[in-house]
């Protein structure tokens, strides 16, 4: 699969390697989400679903199985939705 946040980071070395460390771990759908989470400084469900042009049943799945993989944490709250982070412990 493609970074597709490749333009955001212009092909920087070192975001590259850090999408590539993930990218047989995850499914195709998990790896969008993560994707989405690892170019913020924290995202909610609905944010993270706007940019996939997707619904957030869609992604809520993908955030729960993140999630449970101690790839991602919750860091608060925003307009009343969860806001995620990339768990970097």
């Amino acid at each position: 699969m493609n970074d597709i946040t490749e333009n955001k980071h212009g092909g920087n070395a070192n975001s590259t390697a850090a999408f590539e460390t993930i990218e047989n771990q995850l499914k195709p759908r998990q790896r969008e989400v993560h994707s989405c989470i690892f170019w913020s400084n924290g995202v909610t469900c609905k944010e993270i679903a706007g940019t996939l042009a997707t619904g957030m049943n869609a992604i809520s799945g993908r955030l729960t199985e993140l999630k449970a993989m101690g790839k991602i944490k919750v860091v608060g709250r925003r307009d009343g939705c969860a806001v995620y982070q990339i768990n970097e412990s």
